[in-house]
């Protein structure tokens, strides 16, 4: 810039991008005397039992996502949960691993409440994924690790003891094994995280059905008869060997492509021959059809957002990938399900 005048050069800059950087670099300095922080109070209330220190963090991190992203105050109650959950998971991070770090930082319980007064946890990725890891103890002090190794070696000794004094005589029958607490609820899972499965989801709560009815109007593309066929072979998996199961699936026709949906539906039910279960299905002709679950006689309802497409598309290597073979090893959409009694079943039934 000699002399004090724009090169050619910068000239054509300054009418190009560096007008718009420019531009939006002065929005962006003057909004920020501007707090947004209390734009989510008119949809959800932070808990009070998080720190001053931490909700400041989350109404910062807030206000700076609504600045970006809407500035205008164009957010809608939907989309201002989402910025919320993100920016209290983002301050969680940050105080567990201090947590990790301190063993004198006190366990916080990180949630907010809905415009219904429902408490809604936020969680990580990572200790939905790894809660056997997540929450381990920060390590003791090195003073301690002696006293530490001792007491840990005696406890080894007397589980060991305690060990051989309980060993069956003989093997135990997995009808023996208690069955597990089923409980109503709602659960959100994250987008991107791994170790869930159709067994994990849906096993404990079909145990004992004779007949399972699968709702699901969007059963058209190929990995979605996919899921249903992986759905089936859980349920066949599971089942004794001597019980009869019927799994029934309603779902919407594919118009246009009617003939390959109705080929591959026919290859589940040829797949399920000689198995125990069998397998049928009929297409909704009402064409209002929108609503995704699973119905089983042991009484219970499982509503799912997403229905059984709730895995992202594995990454494709020839047949070599674990996500392609085992549903825990592939990632996530994000999705929910909810978990309904319809009727009195015992427990675990």
């Amino acid at each position: 810039m000699p002399g004090g005048r724009l090169t050619s050069s910068a000239a054509r800059c300054s009418q190009g991008v560096g007008f718009i950087v420019d531009y939006l670099a002065e929005i962006l300095r003057h909004l920020r005397s501007e707090d947004f922080s209390n734009r989510p109070d008119q949809f959800f209330q932070v808990s009070e039992k998080i720190s001053t220190r931490d909700r400041d963090a989350i109404y910062k991190t807030m206000s700076g996502m609504l600045k970006l992203i809407f500035p205008d105050g164009s957010q809608t109650e939907a989309e201002v949960e989402e910025l919320l959950r993100l920016a209290i998971e983002s301050r969680k991070r940050v105080k567990d691993q201090l947590a990790r770090i301190d063993s004198t930082y006190p366990d916080v319980d990180f949630h907010y409440i809905g415009s219904d007064g429902a408490k809604r946890t936020v969680s990580t990725v990572e200790e939905e994924e790894y809660p056997q890891f997540y929450h381990l103890k920060p390590a003791l002090d090195p003073k301690d690790q002696g006293n530490a190794a001792v007491a840990s070696s005696n406890a080894h000794q007397k589980s060991e003891d305690d060990a051989r004094a309980t060993v069956p005589s003989a093997p135990i029958s997995p009808k023996s094994l208690p069955a597990p607490k089923l409980a109503e609820g709602h659960h959100v899972f994250a987008e991107n995280r791994k170790g869930v499965s159709y067994d994990k989801l849906f096993g404990p709560y079909i145990d004992g059905a004779s007949r399972i009815i699968v709702t699901d109007p969007y059963i058209r593309l190929f990995y979605q008869h996919r899921n249903m066929m992986e759905f089936v072979e859980m349920v066949i998996r599971r089942k004794p060997p001597e019980d009869q199961i019927r799994v029934h699936l309603v779902t919407g026709p594919d118009e246009g492509n009617i003939s390959r949906q109705r080929e591959l539906l026919e290859s589940i039910t040829t797949a399920c021959t000689g198995t125990g279960v069998e397998f049928s299905w009929a297409f909704d002709t009402s064409g209002t059809a929108h609503a995704r679950d699973i119905v089983a006689d042991t009484g219970w309802k499982m509503v799912l957002d997403r229905g059984l497409d709730i895995f992202q598309p594995p990454i494709k290597t020839e047949g070599f990938s674990l996500g392609d073979r085992m549903q825990e090893h592939r990632m996530l959409k994000g999705f929910y399900v909810t978990y309904v009694r319809q009727s009195d079943q015992p427990q675990g039934k």
